[in-house]
């Protein structure tokens, strides 16, 4: 298994099916140890009758439920975490196949035949553009992807679980049979379960937990990887910098989290700065120990010489002093990722002069990229709050500032009116020594003053101009703000719902033509734009949504160009194809064009930051694939849909979003997703700090986050909120239709990303959950069926094949994986209708079992919403 690599794609398959076989027979070994030959055979009988009833054994499905119903509460918990772990091994060895698939491919790969999406492709395709080197080099130098990391919906997996896996991975490269034995016992052994739910400050450390490990690897990797293509297909090598930089909103995004308070946003930064603190000054280290070069043999340029003056120690060893001197400044906090980045300079520009460039290849220039993807920030941290919150906290500053008595009383345009004379002025309003009595304005200030490494001010829900002004008005309550001087930050509008995304457009050119943000604007070298894309699905439903962002950003990008500035946009994607989810390089790809600048943003969701980036190489291919479509999408090229595509979908869009709100509307419909989902129970149960709920329990859809909306559909393996209303695409002719999907990429990208959630979907499971509706209601369970499968039937006619016929990876997995799934879904089912009864929500144990259970599918399905 761990030999030589095998060039043919069957025996590297043989190897994947080997390792999970290895695995299964060793995680049965441990249930047999640790819980006895009895449970043993109740694994194995459970797993064979879901076997049976996947390969049409009615009987089997009666058996299985009887035998569901039948076990103790202890013998479900258990039975759950088995088939868990399960999963978490088999993910493990999925990741540990995909490396080894990767290196295969790159191994194989030439300029004359690169490997899709990958550094050799994108140089190859640059060159075909007709672009010299120095036309790349400088176009590469102008690119920054920003991934920023999230941490809804949180990692399922707690910290200690995925130490193990990582340790399992280790024991799985290195062979060794006997620790990876222990290693398996160790993980069956320890509770799946946080004790409670996690603080803001655990998910900070959980969501930051990649950027100084496997992503510390993968920068170097990439800049390195992009440089070596374009030597091999230019005959010249480039000198790039790291295209790639980081943000996080984790301990800075406020909108409906009570917990994220100042004191917590405080600790986020100072936390991200004491762990990238530690890896630079570890980085100096290693080149203290390793420059050694004498004076006496090489010569020493009069910029390291004296750099490296007033170190006593390592005379006449000059880059060691110049290093030492650097690590002490950095220890005391005195150095910055500018002067880090200059002292690098010197030293490489020392060493090519005495023809030494491959030292300063291989010690300092993988240095110079972690500084400029991660600077001593590590990752600096967005705020992020509600326009009504930041409403509210100026209304008290001009209430107390004798401005106006009642700001929240007028219209927006008085509102945009008085806050901009207002702003023409430096002075604060707070009088000296006077604490804020609202809560929102307390919260507000309390959070700009304990703000370091400012990302940028997200205003969630932005409505008005005047959304965006308060914030500058609370800006300059803290010193950050002068009257026609930019922030030093991105105010960053966020168009959500689709009522927005519709007026999004007229916002905008209204925020420039306001005096205050024009000048913020240019000040800043454009506007950043953040368009959702989970309220505006729960809001409209799939189809219409994906086309109304699609014509927001166009409509946007041609905005701030009739300004002369450039729109960036930042995606608010999640990773279910409901919430944007699905490849994310195919989805910069299928943009409009000329709406991608040199500069793009992407969230980074809690819970695919482990699929992406558990393993360097998996960290290095996942940035490859998204620069590979960025590069060539900010050439500003790309396909224009006709004029009759475009009406055909907007009569489609408008058509399916009808049918979705009716759905929606109709009468118990919400009784039926409170009873069909287990959506309450995502609430109540310790998997997330944030609420489900924005305004505690409520009797309607729109109050509920759009996460947990998705999250619930996702576990009962229906995933309605990724597929539902497609078939008002029924209505268009289908010629039209497959045209479109051939030479259109958004159209093509948004019908595989619905593939892809109608293929993970199940019918037969989603059924059983009919058990805990009221008979009355089940008729809306058998319409969601019908369309269901309507809906599968028009794509497949679309595609003119089957649903994942370019997903064929996808495709194996979800064939291996359901018949391993379903026994959750069996026994969750069962714990839901006991955790309901009275009582059951007082059961801490039933309580856990269930919390189990819906990990467990999260894990099985590699998706919890």
């Amino acid at each position: 298994m761990g030999g030589a690599v095998k060039p043919a794609r069957e025996d590297t398959f043989d190897l994947l099916r080997a390792e999970v076989d290895l695995l299964g027979r060793l995680l049965g070994e441990v249930i047999r140890a640790v819980s006895g030959e009895r449970f043993f055979a109740l694994v194995e009988e459970v797993r064979l009758l879901s076997k049976a009833r996947r390969q049409g054994d009615e009987g089997a499905r009666a058996t299985l439920l009887k035998r569901v119903e039948g076990l103790s509460l202890e013998e479900a918990e258990a039975l759950v975490r088995a088939f868990t772990h399960y999963f978490h091994l088999v993910n493990l060895a999925e990741e540990r196949h995909r490396v080894r698939v990767n290196r295969l491919r790159a191994q194989a790969e030439t300029p004359e035949n690169p490997r899709p999406e990958g550094f050799l492709a994108l140089a190859r395709a640059l060159k075909e553009r007709g672009l010299s080197l120095e036309e790349v080099e400088a176009h590469l130098n102008r690119l920054e992807l920003w991934l920023t990391f999230t941490a809804h919906p949180t990692e399922t997996r707690r910290r200690t679980l995925r130490h193990h896996l990582e340790k399992l991975q280790e024991e799985l490269e290195a062979q060794d049979r006997s620790r990876l034995a222990a290693r398996v016992a160790l993980l069956y052994a320890t509770e799946e379960v946080r004790k409670a739910r996690p603080t803001v400050e655990d998910e900070i450390k959980g969501g930051l937990y990649y950027l100084p490990t496997t992503l510390w690897q993968a920068v170097p990797r990439v800049v390195e990887g992009l440089e070596a293509a374009l030597e091999k297909v230019y005959g010249r090598r480039p000198r790039l910098k790291s295209p790639v930089r980081f943000r996080s909103w984790i301990g800075g995004d406020r909108d409906g989290n009570p917990f994220v308070t100042p004191e917590v946003t405080a600790f986020a930064a100072r936390y991200a700065r004491q762990v990238a603190r530690e890896r630079f000054l570890l980085e100096l280290e290693n080149l203290v120990r390793d420059l050694s070069l004498s004076e006496t043999k090489v010569p020493v340029p009069r910029g390291v010489r004296e750099g490296g003056e007033g170190t006593e120690r390592f005379p006449g060893e000059p880059y060691r002093r110049f290093f030492a001197r650097l690590y002490a400044r950095l220890e005391k906090g005195e150095a910055s990722t500018e002067e880090l980045l200059r002292a690098l300079r010197v030293a490489e520009e020392g060493l090519a002069s005495v023809g030494l460039e491959q030292v300063a290849a291989s010690f300092l220039r993988p240095l110079e990229a972690r500084l400029f993807a991660f600077g001593l920030e590590l990752a600096p941290l967005d705020l992020r709050e509600e326009s009504g919150k930041l409403l509210e906290a100026a209304a008290e500053l001009l209430r107390v500032g004798g401005v106006h008595p009642d700001f929240l009383s007028l219209p927006p345009e008085a509102q945009e009116a008085l806050l901009t004379e207002e702003l023409r002025s430096a002075r604060p309003l707070l009088p000296v020594g006077h604490e804020p009595q609202g809560e929102a304005l307390r919260v507000a200030l309390g959070a700009f003053r304990a703000w370091r490494d400012k990302g940028a001010h997200v205003v969630s829900m932005t409505h008005h101009p005047g959304d965006l002004l308060a914030v500058f008005l609370l800006a300059r309550e803290v010193g950050l703000y002068r009257p026609g001087a930019p922030l030093p930050l991105d105010v960053v509008p966020l168009f959500e719902t689709l009522e927005d995304l519709h007026r999004a457009p007229e916002v905008l050119t209204r925020l420039l033509q306001n005096p205050v943000f024009l000048a913020h604007a240019r000040g800043r070298g454009g506007v950043e734009i953040m368009i959702g894309y989970s309220d505006s699905n729960k809001d409209a439903g799939f189809l219409a949504a994906n086309l109304a962002l699609y014509e927001a950003q166009e409509a946007l990008a041609k905005v701030g160009q009739s300004f002369g500035l450039p729109v960036f946009f930042f995606h608010g994607r999640g990773t279910s194809t409901a919430r944007g989810g699905g490849p994310a390089g195919r989805a910069i790809a299928s943009l409009p064009p000329r709406s991608v600048g040199h500069r793009i943003r992407l969230t980074e969701q809690g819970e695919a930051l482990a699929d992406r980036y558990s393993h360097p190489e998996l960290a290095v291919r996942h940035l490859e694939q998204l620069l590979f479509h960025f590069a060539q999408a900010a050439l500003g090229e790309g396909v224009e849909p006709r004029p009759e595509w475009r009406e055909a979908l907007w009569q489609a869009g408008e058509e399916s979003m009808r049918r979705y709100r009716a759905l929606l509307a109709q009468e118990g419909f919400f009784p039926f997703f409170e009873a069909f989902t287990p959506i309450r129970e995502i609430g109540e149960l310790p998997i997330a700090s944030r609420p489900v709920y924005r305004h505690g329990r409520v009797r309607e859809i729109r109050d509920l986050r759009a996460i947990p909306w998705v999250m619930a559909w996702t576990q009962v393996r229906l995933l309605l909120p990724g597929w539902y209303g497609l078939t008002a695409l029924e209505a268009l002719p289908l010629e039209l239709l497959r045209r479109m999907y051939r030479e259109w990429p958004f159209f093509a990208t948004t019908l595989e990303n619905a593939a892809m959630a109608l293929a993970k979907a199940d019918l037969g499971v989603a059924e059983l959950y009919l058990r805990l509706v009221p008979e009355k209601l089940h008729s809306l369970f058998h319409s969601l069926a019908q369309e269901y499968q309507r809906t599968v039937a028009l794509l497949e006619s679309i595609f003119q094949a089957p649903l994942l016929h370019n997903q064929r990876t996808l495709e194996r997995q979800i064939a291996l994986r359901n018949p391993y799934v379903d026994p959750i879904n069996f026994v969750q089912v069962e714990l839901l209708r006991r955790y309901r009864a009275p009582g059951g929500r007082e059961d801490e144990a039933l309580k856990k079992a269930l919390l189990l259970s819906i990990l467990g599918v999260a894990a099985g399905l590699r998706n919890a919403g």
